[in-house]
Order: C-alpha cells, then structure tokens, then sequence
C-alpha cells in the first residue's frame, strides 16, 4: 500500500488525472498525498541569457514578468490540488518549490511510497509549450516507484508485468505488488516474459515469480512470447483490456537509457492508453 503519494503537478489534464488516481488510492490506504508545485526558475533564467547589451534591459523585464506568472499559475495549481483532495476527504501536504522540476519532485519522494505523475510533463510552461523531460529524469533517478499516467483511461483492473528474470524486473514486480490498487481475487495479474533466445533458466525464475505474486492471493496467467517487446507489450496490454503496465527501467542487456527510452516505453507513452508502473 502507499501511504504517502507525490503528485506532480504542472496544470494539465495528465497531471489533474494523476491527482485524481493518487487520491482514491490514499483514501482506500489511509494515505497522504503531496502536491509538488513548481516555478522552474533555472529554466526561465536559462532562457534569458544570450541578449545583447541593448536588449539586456528588455531581457530582464521578460524574465521577471515570466518569473511573476509563474508563480501565479503555481498558486493555482495549489488551489487546485487543495480542493481536489479536500474534495476526495484525503488528507493533503502542499509543497511549493522554485527549483528543476524532475530534483523538485525527488526532494519530496526521498521519504514518500510513490511518485505519480502524467506521461506527458508540462513543467516548463513558461518557456515551452511541448512535453517536457521529467519523466525521463525520474526514471533514472529511482528514488522511488513511479505510475505514469494518460491523460484519460479506463479504471485498471488487472496487471501486466513485464518479467525477464532480471534484478530491475524483479524489484518492479514486487514494489507493484506491495502498493498496488487491485484486489486479490477479483483481479488477474500477467506474468509476461517476452523471449528473444532461449535462456535455461527462464521457466524456473518465472515461476518463482508466479509463486510470488500467488502468495499475496493473486491469480496469475503467465504468457510466455517470443517477439520484440515493443510490439509484443502492447498486443498483449490491449488483449488484457484496461490494466497497468509494470516494468523495470531497465533489463538484463540493456542501460536505463537504451531500455526504458527505446522503443518499447517509447511506444507505450506514445500510445498513452493505459498506467505504466516503472522502478529500478
């Protein structure tokens, strides 16, 4: 269960939903959530460097006039959260940052059970009007478990973990189980193992992970496919219907980097269709 929840919060629609998701879990485990709010003063002050020494005076009037609406857009976010939670009757922590977003985030989550937050950021809002990269920062950080989530999706009802025997995949499978919303005995959970080869001791290591995931009351389907796990993660998610997505950062023969932001997480951001659980 997750008693103490960090929920980003830039004023999107992904960030509204992942507040939305982090107070029903808080009210069924009697937990607290933590809005972080935050004015990315590093970035607004990055973006003004470069002017020349006539438009220095303009520059600087364009900075604080950005820092200034930022600041009043964050108290919004605040408000906001506030009376969501309010709302929901969960009890709620507001923290207000003037920081980089992503280290913003990981300041709150250092004693926190989970970090939610969309699968699109807007942190940047002042000086980007794209997706930002907090996401990806907090995936190769790992201060705690992170649930990623669209901006719109069905309520989950079962579970797809991504398992290949490895360290990651493994404590992946066991931080979802520990916290996770679905009731045992009313819910499935996928034991998926995507193969590219033939390892030996597959078949042992995925057992013991179905024993795993059984012995907290859980019934486990265990699909074994071969294929590359970009195609094959997806097909399967939509075959199980609305569900989480549970994966490591990383695996056995790959960096943070070249897994989690390779193709396979890459499609299923993408695709924004359902929550992508990831730890490391």
């Amino acid at each position: 269960m997750a008693r103490r929840i960090v929920v980003g919060l830039d004023g999107s629609e992904y960030a509204a939903n992942a507040l939305r998701q982090a107070c029903e879990s808080a009210k069924s485990y009697a937990g607290t959530v933590i809005g972080v709010a935050v004015v990315d003063s590093p970035g607004i002050e990055s973006s003004s460097l470069g002017a020349g020494i006539g438009a220095y005076e303009y520059a600087r009037r364009a900075r604080e006039q950005k820092l200034s609406d930022a600041h009043e857009h964050v108290k919004e976010f605040l408000t906001d959260f506030e009376k969501t939670c309010t709302e929901h009757g969960v009890p709620f922590e507001l923290a207000y940052h003037d920081a980089v977003p992503f280290q913003a985030i990981v300041d709150e989550a250092r004693c926190a059970d989970l970090i939610m937050i969309g699968l699109r950021t807007y942190f940047h809002f002042e000086t980007q009007e794209e997706a930002g990269d907090t996401l990806r920062h907090l995936m190769e950080v790992g201060i705690c478990p992170v649930l990623a989530v669209p901006k719109i999706h069905e309520k989950p009802h079962n579970a797809v973990i991504c398992y290949d025997g490895s360290l990651q995949a493994a404590r992946a499978m066991r931080a979802f189980i520990h916290i996770t919303s679905l009731t045992p005995g009313s819910s499935t959970i996928t034991l998926l193992n995507v193969t590219e080869g033939t390892v030996e001791d597959e078949h042992v290591q995925i057992e013991a992970a179905q024993k795993y995931i059984q012995g907290y009351g859980f019934d486990v389907e265990v699909i074994t496919k071969p294929g590359r796990a970009s195609e094959v993660i997806p097909e399967v998610a939509d075959e199980k219907g609305p569900c989480f997505i549970v994966m490591g950062a990383y695996g056995r023969r790959g960096s943070i980097k070249h897994m989690f932001f390779g193709s396979t997480a890459n499609n299923l951001v993408r695709n924004e269709k359902y929550p992508l659980f990831v730890y490391h």
